[in-house]
């Protein structure tokens, strides 16, 4: 164990050499800071220090190169993570894409807006920006940035972003439209108003869908404004509410399954507080230091959810997980793994890829995360009222 930061050091450079660096020394201090995060477990960066191999015989002074990297104006996390994205996606799945837009709040002073990736069950963070306010709901000024940022590393690919009804915006809505290749599935706000036009004047609809139905309604206007919108409405038993999701194409049966997939963001967010990194423990209150390590925790996922594939790929699971049938995330698996590689010297990932294949070991969930994610079962049916009729 005494060479396993060294060679774990090493396998991250290799992970990273995808990404065009100016500066060797940057590459260096970040890969350093990614493995003191995958030996200690934690967020603390006086304890990444001890795993670090450096000519400095005082650790204040490796503690110091990492607060000066994380607080460096000048390096370009957004552009070196675009670079390192583009890297991966180039031999993925090029069928659609899965965005998801959501937000986090840290310590009750920042918020997190974050563009994540859906790939298997997880969520893997693409873009995000730190905002000093205590509030998560966020302007689309705000977020627009990242979502351009992330619009051009993935232009010419089909995009579907999904985003809960914080981002009801019609903003938001006109930039999906203007977007090439890109759909929306948003969740409405219960004070929206859906309206038909008559020719004449706007009428006001009523949702009429009662628990365990779904409708939809199609060539319909939000806001009062002359754009043509289609929503699905699904209510389930025991909800005290219906969902209603705004889409840009025809409404049917797979909209509601397809918004379900934005709560595998909310694992990725226990990923990286609670049930992973432990980013609430940081004690960084700076938005740019934070910007910095929101970088270096995307590195570390990126690198576990590949290893974690990898694995599981070779049939190599049961080495790591204890379950019959896949009970981790796959970046758990990766965690796992990359303990037990440099403990008994089996071999770490060499690059990161992203498989274009379909999950061979789907976890059995206990409890259904997203309410739609499976196809609608028996006790559903399609409630449509006479008077929408004519909106089918």
């Amino acid at each position: 164990m005494n060479n396993a930061p060294a060679r774990l050091h090493d396998t991250v450079i290799e992970c990273l050499r995808q990404v065009p660096w100016k500066d060797a020394c940057h590459l260096d201090t970040l890969a350093w800071m990614v493995v003191g995060l995958f030996i200690s477990g934690t967020i603390h960066i006086s304890c990444w220090i001890c795993y670090v191999r450096s000519r400095a015989r005082q650790v204040q002074s490796v503690e110091r190169r990492m607060r000066r990297w994380l607080g460096n104006r000048h390096i370009d996390v957004n552009g070196l993570f675009g670079a390192l994205v583009q890297a991966l996606l180039a031999d993925s799945d090029p069928r659609r894409l899965w965005l998801v837009l959501d937000t986090m709040v840290l310590w009750n002073r920042f918020c997190v807006i974050q563009v994540a990736l859906v790939f298997r069950d997880r969520a893997l963070p693409l873009a995000w920006r730190v905002l000093a306010k205590p509030s998560a709901s966020v302007r689309f000024e705000e977020y627009r940035p990242i979502l351009a940022q992330v619009a051009g590393w993935l232009s010419g690919r089909e995009v579907v972003l999904l985003a809960d009804r914080g981002f009801c915006h019609l903003q938001l809505v006109r930039w999906l439209k203007r977007q090439p290749n890109w759909h929306g599935r948003i969740r409405l706000k219960g004070n929206v108003k859906i309206d038909r036009w008559t020719g004449k004047l706007y009428q006001t609809m009523r949702c009429q869908v009662r628990a365990g139905e779904v409708a939809f309604w199609h060539r319909v206007y939000l806001w009062r404004v002359h754009e043509e919108a289609h929503v699905a409405v699904g209510w389930e038993r025991g909800a005290k509410e219906p969902w209603m999701i705004w889409c840009d194409d025809r409404a049917d049966g797979e909209i509601l399954a397809d918004y379900g997939q934005r709560f595998t963001i909310e694992e990725g967010f226990l990923d990286a507080k609670s049930n992973g990194f432990g980013w609430e423990d940081s004690k960084l209150r700076d938005t740019s230091a934070l910007q910095r390590l929101c970088f270096v925790m995307a590195v570390a996922t990126w690198v576990l959810i590949c290893q974690g594939c990898e694995v599981v790929d070779a049939g190599l699971r049961r080495r790591v997980d204890p379950h019959w049938r896949r009970g981790l995330s796959y970046a758990r698996i990766g965690w796992r793994w990359v303990h037990y590689a440099l403990s008994r010297g089996e071999a770490l990932i060499e690059h990161l890829f992203l498989p274009a294949t379909e999950d061979p070991a789907p976890v059995p969930t206990a409890k259904d995360r997203s309410r739609w994610m499976d196809p609608l079962p028996e006790w559903f049916h399609f409630c449509i009222p006479n008077s929408y009729k004519e909106l089918i």
